[in-house]
């Protein structure tokens, strides 16, 4: 059984299955707000648990959500197509949006929140002025319903997921593509961006998460298996350390970025989890399930946990791929990396890989050096070319070749010094090293059985024929003739 944490608190007055919630701090009060299938926008006082207002303008299910900065602003989407604008302080409606013809499942103000991005089930993506709430753009690429977009932290591009499978990367000014669709194995429920706005993350319906390089539309590594039904929604906390899912799976579950293991304990409920999201300062979580329950978990004394969170067989096997690309070029233990630009984009928008990647997507990119398991990142374990001869037992002797370095008896470890070559200099003696000091047998010598009597040999001839008649020409040295025996060869 998986350990699981307690919710400190749970906030019920919806009456219907809870879509999505969002944290938001108007002033100094702490907030959650939440949309739900009852057609209803919620705010909830977070300290007390108890429901503030409720804004019921719509006419059908609402699901996306996004909140101003300084909350001032709340715009929720529904199921009829419609995004509503309203005023948190007045609960007025300042405008209605109804552009959309299908669900509106995913909304997210701009940076500057002088944009709003809306995803549609009817297949579009629309930016919208946030001032004057005039359509800017009409994008309808996707082959499917657009089911979740975000924009970037630095305000540049946009990212779109699809149920056609695909994650589109857009100019946030312009709205034509950055990259190749970034192609995944199921529909692609929700996104999001590393605050550096160079990685971003992506949940699939197959209870995946993926990880891109935003500059190049690389994939980094392999998916992490998060979850044993499809993911409804991702969050990231704002310093990037933590990633949240939630399931249809009855859970939700925290991931270290930097690792790709388990955070704490498992955010269990009693039903399919739609939503989730965490506070500004990164200790509380929120989740929303089909029961119409909202709870809040304290995660702060929460840590990794490395086993138990999810069964082995659902651990990447590169589950900590990013990291050591992170630290490949960095760390003391490894070989000079090649100088490269820390800009992702060259002028005029052309963009080229700048960093590497372990990626099938990524045909021009050179692929990393990985350590193998159960070894450091410094031990070499490969073939080693060793410069003198050594000599055995008996005086068997053996020339100058590789030698696997996990086979040679134990000696003092090698020393090396890096100094700006592509390949470490490994001393070739030490104390424990033979040294021949008895002449060279011949070749033919080394090997017993060339050296037996011819009659031990024939006595074999019946099943190594032909190995039986070149041992007998050796001994009584005579000239090669074919024979019946080579003819069948």
């Amino acid at each position: 059984m998986e350990p699981s944490l307690s919710p400190i608190s749970s906030l019920r007055g919806h009456t219907d299955g809870v879509q999505e919630v969002v944290f938001s701090k108007n002033g100094k009060k702490l907030k959650v707000i939440s949309t739900s299938k009852d057609k209803t926008v919620r705010i909830w006082d977070v300290d007390t648990g108890e429901q503030e207002n409720s804004l019921e303008a719509h006419g059908s299910r609402t699901y996306g959500l996004a909140v101003s900065m300084e909350g001032k602003r709340i715009v929720s989407g529904a199921e009829d197509g419609k995004i509503i604008v309203w005023d948190a302080d007045t609960k007025e409606i300042i405008r209605c949006l109804s552009h959309h013809t299908d669900w509106v499942l995913s909304i997210q103000l701009s940076p500057d929140e002088k944009r709003l991005a809306s995803a549609s089930f009817d297949g579009t993506l629309k930016i919208w002025d946030a001032e004057t709430w005039e359509l800017v753009f009409d994008v309808d690429d996707h082959q499917g319903g657009i089911g979740t977009v975000a924009y970037s932290p630095n305000g540049t591009k946009i990212a779109t997921g699809s149920f056609d499978q695909t994650v589109r990367i857009w100019n946030a000014t312009t709205c034509k593509q950055q990259t190749q669709p970034l192609s995944h194995d199921a529909a692609v429920r929700s996104i999001v961006w590393s605050p550096d706005s160079r990685r971003l993350i992506s949940g699939c319906s197959d209870g995946q998460i993926y990880f891109w390089s935003a500059p190049t539309g690389a994939q980094l590594g392999f998916p992490l298996c998060a979850h044993l039904s499809e993911i409804n929604l991702l969050a990231i906390s704002l310093d990037g350390e933590l990633i949240a899912s939630a399931s249809v799976d009855h859970t939700a579950r925290l991931w270290s970025t930097s690792t790709r293991k388990p955070f704490g304990r498992v955010l269990q409920h009693a039903s399919e989890v739609g939503s989730v999201a965490f506070s500004p300062d990164g200790q509380l979580v929120a989740t929303g399930d089909v029961e119409n329950t909202i709870f809040l978990w304290d995660i702060s004394q929460e840590s990794t946990i490395m086993t138990n969170a999810v069964s082995s067989s659902f651990i990447s096997p590169a589950s900590n791929i990013t990291a050591y690309i992170e630290q490949s070029s960095t760390s003391s233990n490894s070989l000079p990396a090649s100088p490269t630009s820390t800009s992702d984009e060259l002028p005029g928008g052309i963009e080229f890989p700048s960093e590497t990647v372990g990626s099938h997507d990524a045909v021009t990119s050179s692929s990393p050096s990985f350590p193998p398991q159960g070894h450091s990142s410094h031990e070499f374990v490969s073939s080693v070319h060793i410069s003198t001869p050594v000599e055995l037992t008996e005086g068997f002797q053996v020339p100058s070749e590789v030698i696997n370095s996990r086979d040679a008896a134990p000696s003092p470890a090698p020393s090396f010094t890096l100094q700006g070559t592509s390949h470490p200099q490994i001393a070739t003696v030490s104390a424990s090293t033979p040294v021949l000091t008895s002449s060279p047998q011949s070749f033919w010598k080394r090997f017993p059985i060339i050296n037996r009597p011819a009659a031990s040999v024939d006595s074999k001839r019946r099943k190594f024929p032909r190995i039986g008649t070149i041992m007998q020409r050796r001994h009584q040295n005579v000239e090669p003739q074919a024979s019946h025996t080579d003819a069948q060869y």
